[in-house]
């Protein structure tokens, strides 16, 4: 009995220490699977009993209490639309007797989701029957978190990648592809789809490296370092056909919660490695085609050393070639100091060209600086070629072209500038006055009987006529005075810095030089007097515009050659009124205008400024009020620019509708008249002076002393003009006529007091 006692006492010893292990066990395991946040499971398919390790119970969501006697128990924790695949997979499993994996979803007791990944294999008995299912079980919540993390930015993601030119791959620490893009499709010849799950390594790894790039991966995810990422390293790479090629690649490795990724940036480096093949080659013909050339080419390192040079041009730093380099450029170019300055400055990172001549040749030595990929200075290069054939070509292209500008800007046949010369010459004039604030003239001169020549001895003579003027022009006038042949008879000058002399002495003296001119046609006793017409115009004193000068200076002309001599009282108080009101010229030329559309009154104008004149000194009027009258009498049919040629020319009396036409031209003038500063004494007269004085004029239809002063005085001088002057369909009547209508129609057309100063001065 006590040997049995004894026994039983040991036995329970054992299983007691037996029972104290188990439970060690246990706790062991519950607190790794803890960790690990994996749980484990059976499930008898016979009993439909199962068991949940304490992590299994708890990734489930079951408390202690929770009974778990059949998997439908368990499965009230599931969410509802994953319980159908979870009973369906485990039926699989049993008839198929082969494992499985699931991912599944848990509903948490304070409303979260929880993700599981459950995988299980089916144990058979001696018969080949399923017994039981056995499994683990993992909690996947933060991998699904980051999945949709990067579910959520791959639109983000892609429009990024589209606009790239490299490829752009992503990895898990299992190099599973998560991400490729239209690049990485390019470059490797694998879809999206195609890469997407794969192994990276299996891929585009060539497998001389693949462990090694296992190993660096491993390396990282255990200590957080690795010789390969956040820098660009050149490695070769397959394609889906199976050819290696050169990429660059740049990765960084991503943190995300607690799972590590990895993206790359990937350049194919197949263009860049033709373009090296292609530059090797070119280089290389280069160099054979420089060593072959008339020049010199020469690299210094930045201490101003010969580092190399090569060219069979002539020795330009005076020792040959192979002698050079690692010499100083200092000792080199010691009787050459541009030479030498040029290595120097471009060294200092200047672009530098030198010509250098000696013994009658000339060389042009470019200077450039020379930078690494980092553009850091690191020395310069020079190329020296002769160029003294280049020199002489220049110099005789640059001698003909001057040749043939000079031909282009003259008058063949007098030898002075032509019409385009002179704009350019007074263009560069007017800009030479305006910084020296001197006084220019611009002067147009014409022929007055050069028809008579060509008519009478033939166009050799009329040559020979201009030729004579154009001598004249040069004896007359001084070194820098500009004389031009304007076309045809026409001349033009250009006489700078003529002070502050007026226009009139100007002309004057001018038409004093070029008096007394005549030609004398070879086989004629007598000489032929040549009559000269000319007009000027000032700078700044008549106008500051080009343009308005020469048409200024013309119009003086054509005034001129109609019979307008410079001395008379209109050509005086055009003179006097140009320079000292701006704009008039304008309006003059208008009017003028106006009396070359109808040449049977050329010289209204100026009559009327006469007649008027005539009447204000009678009335015993001031100089200002004269000077009023004047300008108003030279512009007051400005307004007539605006009625048509046809009924200005008509050779008939007008129909009323004309005469309609006409009226307008009063109110128009004065319209005109109003846009220029300083006329505004003159308004009143230029659109009333055909009011009469019974009320019957226009265009207002005033009468009496509702008629403006100066108005009525004018209404006179141009009644009397206009009775006097030839029209085509009547000759002009006799002033005495003309004087008895006056005095009929004092008090009735005109005013008597006006009429009364009139004809007494006549």
């Amino acid at each position: 009995m006590s040997g049995q006692s004894i026994s039983k006492t040991s036995l329970t010893v054992e299983l007691d220490r037996i029972s104290q292990e188990l439970f060690l066990c246990q706790q062991r395991l519950d607190e790794s699977q803890a960790l690990a946040h994996c749980g484990s499971w059976e499930l008898d398919i016979r009993t439909r009993m199962g068991w949940l390790s304490t992590e299994q119970r708890r990734l489930f969501n079951l408390t202690p209490s929770d009974d778990i006697s059949t998997p439908e128990q368990v499965l009230r924790h599931h969410h509802p639309e994953d319980i159908q695949q979870v009973l369906a997979l485990i039926e699989q499993a049993v008839h198929t007797k082969t494992p499985f994996s699931m991912e599944t979803r848990i509903l948490c007791d304070d409303g979260t989701i929880r993700w599981l990944q459950a995988q299980g294999s089916p144990v058979l008995d001696i018969a080949g029957n399923v017994t039981r299912l056995v499994g683990t079980t993992i909690d996947i919540t933060e991998r699904k978190r980051i999945e949709q993390a990067l579910k959520d930015s791959q639109t983000r993601q892609e429009a990024l990648q589209k606009a790239t030119l490299d490829a752009i791959i992503t990895i898990d620490a299992q190099e599973h592809v998560l991400e490729w893009n239209a690049v990485a499709e390019k470059i490797f010849s694998y879809s999206a789809a195609e890469a997407q799950g794969k192994n990276l390594s299996e891929l585009i790894v060539p497998h001389s490296l693949r462990d090694r790039h296992k190993r660096g991966i491993a390396h990282f995810l255990k200590t957080g370092e690795g010789p390969a990422l956040n820098q660009r390293t050149e490695v070769p790479a397959l394609r889906a056909d199976g050819t290696e090629f050169l990429i660059e690649v740049t990765a960084f490795p991503v943190q995300v919660g607690d799972q590590v990724f990895f993206t790359a940036y990937i350049r194919d480096l197949t263009m860049r490695e033709q373009a090296k093949e292609a530059l090797r080659q070119s280089t290389a013909a280069l160099q054979a085609i420089v060593e072959t050339a008339p020049v010199i080419l020469s690299h210094y390192n930045t201490e101003g050393l010969v580092t190399f040079a090569c060219g069979a041009g002539r020795a330009v730093l005076g020792v040959p070639t192979d002698q050079r380099v690692g010499r100083s450029i200092a000792e080199l170019a010691q009787d050459k100091p541009l030479f030498a300055e040029g290595v120097f400055r471009a060294l200092q990172g200047e672009e530098v060209s030198v010509e250098m001549t000696e013994n009658n040749i000339t060389l042009r030595t470019d200077f450039r600086p020379q930078y690494s990929d980092t553009g850091e200075l690191i020395g310069a290069i020079s190329l020296a070629h002769d160029i003294t054939e280049q020199k002489l070509r220049d110099a005789e292209k640059e001698k003909a072209l001057g040749e043939a500008h000079e031909r282009a800007e003259r008058d063949p046949l007098t030898d002075l500038w032509n019409h385009r010369a002179f704009y350019k010459r007074l263009n560069e004039e007017l800009a030479r006055a305006e910084r020296e604030r001197t006084t220019l003239a611009v002067v147009m001169i014409d022929l007055d009987n050069f028809k008579f020549f060509n008519d009478v001895y033939g166009h050799a003579t009329g040559d020979e006529v201009l030729r004579l003027i154009a001598q004249r022009l040069r004896e007359t006038s001084r070194s820098y005075d500009v004389l031009a042949r304007f076309g045809g008879d026409e001349f033009a000058m250009i006489l700078p810095n003529v002070g502050s002399v007026p226009a009139i002495e100007l002309e004057a003296r001018l038409k004093s030089d070029l008096r007394s001119l005549a030609f004398h046609p070879e086989g004629y006793e007598s000489a032929v007097p040549l009559s000269l017409s000319l007009g000027l115009s000032l700078y700044p004193n008549h106008s500051q515009n080009r343009s308005e000068l020469v048409e200024f200076a013309d119009l003086r002309l054509r005034h001129a050659k109609t019979g307008g001599e410079s001395g008379s009282e209109a050509e005086r108080a055009r003179a006097r009124i140009s320079e000292s009101l701006e704009g008039f010229s304008m309006l003059d030329a208008l009017v003028t205008a106006v009396d070359n559309k109808d040449r049977y009154t050329q010289n209204h104008s100026e009559d009327v400024l006469a007649y008027s004149l005539q009447i204000a000194r009678q009335l015993d009027l001031d100089e200002e009020t004269q000077h009023t009258i004047a300008v108003a009498a030279l512009l007051h049919d400005v307004g007539k620019i605006g009625v048509p040629d046809a009924i200005l020319r008509k050779p008939g009396r007008l129909t009323d509708a004309e005469f309609s036409a006409v009226k307008q031209h009063a109110a128009m003038g004065a319209a005109i008249v109003s846009a220029v500063p300083g006329l505004e004494s003159i308004l009143d007269i230029v659109r009333h002076h055909h009011e009469r004085w019974d009320g019957a004029g226009y265009p207002a239809g005033l009468a009496g002393e509702e008629i403006p002063f100066l108005a009525r005085l004018m209404a006179v001088a141009d009644a009397f003009s206009a009775m006097t002057t030839d029209r085509p369909y009547r000759l002009g009547m006799p002033c005495e006529k003309a004087r008895a209508i006056l005095r009929a129609g004092a008090g009735t057309q005109w005013d008597s007091a006006m009429v009364d100063a009139f004809l007494p001065a006549k």
